[in-house]
């Protein structure tokens, strides 16, 4: 017998008690122990109320443990008619009384008091609500989670699932050195998806995922820049742990049907959210945590980048060569050496020497009609002016020992330590957002919210957040605080482009999929980030064109990569080394501008998405399960995307420049290749040969994609302003449909050919073009 020291399995339910919001219920937790190197568990409990198989002729004597009891407390509350919170956490709690929104991870706990019955029976309690019920067994205890609307049961614990000698291998509950731990059975073909920006498979299904944000140095290293609590089972629900604390979800990778949800921490607060459709259950989800502001219009236009632009001149000569190549442009981002002290600090001293005077400069590239966006991250060398200041009052992150805090995990070129912005301390807050308000006078459009992973476990904030809950809490924090400084100070829908992320991410908008290598296997890795992004915090998300670091970028990848830009939520080119089009040669950039303009083009239709996306809580960027979550195949399929409902993108993942073949799935329907005319028809796999300037886009039938021309005279995106929009129709689509303008004013649109109809201060082209489809 091997005794696991404070293992504590929670075993039978004490007490019930009704509350407003739902149920109050006593539970024991007793010790546990493992049988010698055999898997399972035992407590005290008789050997036939655990269910063990006493006949087994090599069954061990069994020393059960002492039955000493430790109170814990059950609280389930009904947040929506469709959404069940589960809190497990050690009698007394202050989480148990919580409405959910002591992290800042929740910002709208809902009503709270949505209508339910409580029964109460010998073997179980039972909790519902219209549309979804909740089961708890007694003895064991066990809980069990099912849609009234489909009858169908959405989760259960996994205590039936037992070894050869009848031990429970996956208790309902575990509580341990580790922290609680939340057994469910995985049903037999029951899919698991999302847990946040991951770069694996789609499906997690065999994977263990350690949901703690880190500076993953690439997309390959299995570590996460934004992991996400939150994922989707194919049963029909939706789940999200209610934390900061590190996350470790093990998807039948140790046990092939058990989801394993470890949180290192004393309790357990768990969401559920009932819905066939993913869409709906994100609706739901976004509703509890928030959703994104639609970004600017000048936001989809093309950005361009480089680590590192080193002077005001060679910005303005990319701005000039850009324009002599007829590419279209919107945004140019400077990486850190518009600091004096830049090696992974930031004090928002202006670098005069290298960029001159700061407002001269971005009205410099304004007449050019280009944006300036500037990297930043949260870190103070304490080579800084103002490093001093910040210590002195305060601003800084300690430890519990008092001293100052120092990055963790992340290597500084000079060794020296980099000390974090308490951004719980609100004159620290005020201090840091201060700092952008000059910035923004002089009409800086965005802040690069780099790095945010690396503050250490043992640490005391300002305002008391357990060290359990801040790690993962900061980058949240820290990208809120830029976002709404933006919001008070430019007084528009503000703009990040944020590396680190938590639940509640998907709020302030955008976010990039961190640092991934130039090679095929970085664009595999970087759309299969995004999709389970997507699932978990829904919103604006997008990648460096190219890769951001490795082996020389191949002109035919660059292209390739290009092409995946031009049809994700943001377009950024960006690397350690030149991203320019006319880097990669006359052909690269012949083709790679015709994508950025077929951008321009698209951007009604994209604009349309956007405003769907920030109203319903959808991601931009979907998989294709998400669309059409009845289609089995189609959710595991992580190579290619849907952008919004109508757009399937199938990216060509090759870094050569002869044509390739490329094998795809399609759902349901008739589908019309966007720039061939080609129709395909689905469900199934087809297969095409690609050249390098082509790739399929493909529209489904019975959509509407407006479109605005664009000509060598569109420089950016202000040139769309007054332009007038084309309607393509692809099959029998709707008569009447509603279109947002640019200004963002919806107007209902009737599908007649020849009038011009205002959409905001859009006109649009009464002619309507029809497609086969």
């Amino acid at each position: 017998m091997s005794a696991v020291d404070g293992t504590l399995l929670l075993r039978r339910v004490t007490s019930v008690r009704r509350t407003r919001a739902g149920a109050a219920i006593g539970v024991d937790a007793l010790p546990g122990v493992q049988l010698g190197v055999m898997p399972g568990w035992l407590t005290g409990e008789s050997p036939e109320d655990q269910g063990i198989e006493t006949q087994m002729p090599n069954l061990p004597e069994l020393d059960l443990p002492p039955v000493d009891p430790t109170a814990y407390e059950l609280r389930v509350s009904l947040p929506s008619d469709s959404t069940v919170r589960i809190t497990l956490a050690p009698a007394g709690a202050a989480v148990l009384d919580d409405d959910g929104t002591w992290l800042g991870i929740v910002t709208d706990p809902g009503r709270g008091e949505a209508p339910f019955e409580l029964t109460e029976a010998d073997a179980e309690i039972v909790i519902a609500s219209s549309q979804v019920r909740v089961r708890i067994g007694r003895a064991p205890f066990t809980l069990a989670v099912e849609d009234l609307a489909t009858g169908e049961r959405l989760l259960r614990t996994a205590h039936r699932l037992r070894q050869v000698a009848g031990l429970p291998m996956a208790p309902a509950v575990v509580a341990d050195g580790n922290g609680m731990t939340l057994n469910l059975e995985l049903g037999t073909d029951e899919d698991v998806l999302g847990f946040g920006e991951q770069f694996g498979r789609l499906v997690k299904n065999g994977q263990q995922l350690v949901l703690r944000s880190e500076d993953a140095c690439g997309t390959g290293t299995g570590m996460a820049y934004k992991p996400v609590p939150v994922w989707h089972s194919s049963a029909g629900y939706l789940g999200f742990v209610n934390t900061g604390a590190v996350v470790t979800a093990d998807v039948g990778h140790t046990r092939p049907s058990v989801l394993g949800l470890t949180v290192a921490d004393e309790a357990i607060d768990l969401y559920v959210v009932a819905a066939r459709s993913p869409k709906h259950r994100l609706t739901a989800y976004t509703a509890l945590t928030g959703r994104a502001d639609v970004p600017p219009l000048w936001a989809f236009g093309y950005w361009m980048g480089r680590c590192r632009y080193h002077s005001r001149d060679e910005m303005l000569d990319v701005v000039r060569t850009m324009r002599e190549h007829g590419v279209p442009l919107d945004v140019m981002h400077c990486d850190p050496d518009w600091l004096v002290v830049d090696r992974l600090n930031c004090d928002f001293i202006w670098n005069e020497t290298r960029f001159g005077d700061r407002k001269s400069f971005v009205d410099a590239l304004a007449e050019s009609g280009v944006r300036l966006s500037v990297w930043e991250l949260p870190y103070l060398d304490p080579a800084s002016p103002r490093f001093e200041e910040a210590r002195d009052k305060g601003y800084l992150v300690r430890t519990s020992t008092g001293e100052l805090a120092a990055i963790q995990k992340t290597p500084t070129s000079d060794g020296r330590m980099r000390a974090l912005i308490d951004f719980t301390n609100p004159d620290a807050l005020a201090w840091w957002q201060g700092m952008h308000e000059e910035f923004l006078a002089d009409g800086v459009a965005v802040f690069k919210t780099d790095f945010g992973e690396a503050l250490p476990d043992d640490v005391e904030l300002f305002d008391g957040t357990p060290p359990a809950h801040a790690h993962n809490l900061y980058p949240l924090r820290y990208n809120a605080a830029v976002s709404d400084a933006i919001r008070r100070y430019a007084g528009r829908s503000p703009l990040v482009w944020g590396r680190s992320g938590w639940a509640g991410s998907q709020r302030y908008p955008g976010q990039w999929g961190g640092d991934a290598e130039s090679t095929v296997a970085g664009m595999q890795a970087t759309v299969r980030g995004g999709l389970s992004y997507a699932m978990s915090a829904p919103g604006f998300w997008s990648h460096d064109i190219g890769g951001f670091f490795g082996p020389e970028l191949t002109p035919g990848l660059y292209v390739r990569w290009t092409q995946l830009g031009a049809l994700s939520p943001l377009m950024r080119a960006h690397g350690l080394r030149p991203r320019e089009p006319w880097q990669f040669g006359a052909d690269a950039l012949e083709i790679s501008r015709r994508w950025v303009r077929l951008r321009y083009q698209l951007l009604p239709y994209l604009w349309q998405v956007a405003q769907e996306s920030a109203r319903n809580g959808w991601p931009v960027m979907r998989p294709l399960g998400l669309e059409f979550p009845d289609d089995v195949v189609a959710r595991s399929v992580d190579d290619s995307f849907m952008v919004g409902g109508d757009l399937l993108v199938v990216p060509v993942f090759d870094d050569g420049t002869k044509p390739v073949t490329r094998r795809f799935y399609l759902p349901e329907g008739r589908w019309v290749d966007l720039l061939e005319g080609t129709v395909f028809t689905g469900p199934g796999f087809h297969q095409v040969e690609v050249p390098l300037d082509r790739f399929p886009v493909l529209v489904r039938s019975g959509a509407v994609i407006p479109q605005v021309p664009v000509d060598p005279a569109v420089t950016g995106t202000t040139d769309l302003e007054d332009r007038p929009w084309v309607l393509h129709a692809y099959g029998e689509t709707p008569r009447e449909l509603t279109l947002s303008g640019f200004d963002g004013t919806p107007t209902s649109v009737v599908l007649e050919s020849g009038r011009t109809i205002a959409i905001g201060t859009q006109a649009v082209a009464g002619e309507v073009v029809a497609h086969d489809g």
